[in-house]
């Protein structure tokens, strides 16, 4: 119970018929990609791709304009003068938050998050870029309404400051609890990623923390490669994104939306890596069977 905004409300509530399928299909392709052979440099080539897809696609939902050849320049060292100092500045922030990322190992025990690592986050992606009502890694002390009539209805998360310290209380005692933390890591990270948004603590960067929480938490669950790739996912369906939301602040206990719609681009996301992988042996095998052929001259190097 809050002081000004009424009832807050933490649900796990799904439709199971609505997403079973998809969270089975989420599963076996993950295990599909982590049991595929790929060689060290094949994988070394893959990381980064998706990294900087990644870094432009959770920017750009924000409206950043940056696109994903030029944040590669950005991590390069290249100034690139026909864009804002402001937008350069997220995308340097997104790439040293990520560069943090590295630091999270993945375990067999659940990645138990905190205030101070949410707080964290979030004064990396927002360092040294001004936002009315924001200061880095600093809960807000103003009132914000997010959303828009296009995609749902507009929504007024938690008003005051005493709110919003209460609310992020019970929020990681609830995502670390056991209950939570007995569910599948795909599950529990978009539960975070939703939450995190829906309490909206920070004046700005609520979106791209929110998402780097879900990176952290699916990546130390041994998950590979999605989690960064979820971005390009979520911006190529901005609107069904935001629209996810407004379906579940409709009915605060049932998740179902958001759930579904974040399952739906895990499946998708881990069926482009699997192509990939499956792309680069099958060329590196044919790249094998032809140096054979020739040295046994069976064929002509033509």
């Amino acid at each position: 119970m809050t002081f000004k905004s009424g009832k807050f409300y933490f649900s796990k509530n799904v439709d199971d018929a609505k997403i079973n399928n998809l969270l089975v299909r989420a599963i076996v392709l993950n295990e599909t990609v982590v049991d595929l052979p790929i060689l060290p440099e094949l994988a070394a080539g893959l990381e980064p791709g998706i990294m900087y897809s990644s870094i432009s696609g959770t920017a750009m939902i924000e409206g950043n304009a940056i696109i994903e050849e030029d944040v590669k320049k950005i991590a390069e060292g290249e100034d690139l003068v026909h864009y804002t100092k402001k937008d350069k500045q997220e995308v340097k922030n997104i790439i040293k938050a990520y560069a943090w990322l590295s630091k999270v190992e993945p375990s067999d025990s659940p990645f138990i998050l905190t205030e101070k690592l949410i707080k964290e986050i979030h004064s990396i992606i927002t360092d040294d870029v001004f936002y009315d009502g924001g200061i880095p890694g600093m809960y807000r002390n103003v009132k914000v309404q997010v959303g828009d009539k296009t995609h749902g209805d507009t929504y007024m998360p938690p008003k005051i400051l005493d709110d919003i310290k209460n609310v992020m209380t019970c929020f990681v005692d609830w995502i670390n609890s056991d209950e939570i933390l007995s569910l599948n890591p795909f599950i529990r990270a978009s539960l975070a990623h939703y939450y995190l948004c829906l309490i909206h603590p920070f004046g700005d960067g609520n979106g791209r923390t929110a998402r780097m929480i879900e990176v952290i938490l699916l990546q130390s669950s041994k998950i590979k490669y999605v989690p960064k790739e979820l971005s390009n996912y979520y911006y190529r369906n901005v609107d069904d994104y935001y629209i996810a939301f407004s379906k579940n602040i409709k009915d605060r206990k049932d998740v179902t939306p958001f759930i579904e719609f974040t399952l739906k681009g895990v499946v998708e996301s881990l069926e482009k890596i699997k192509e990939r992988i499956i792309f680069f042996i099958r060329k590196f095998a044919l790249r094998y069977f032809y140096a054979l052929e020739l040295k046994n001259k069976e064929i002509t190097r033509r």
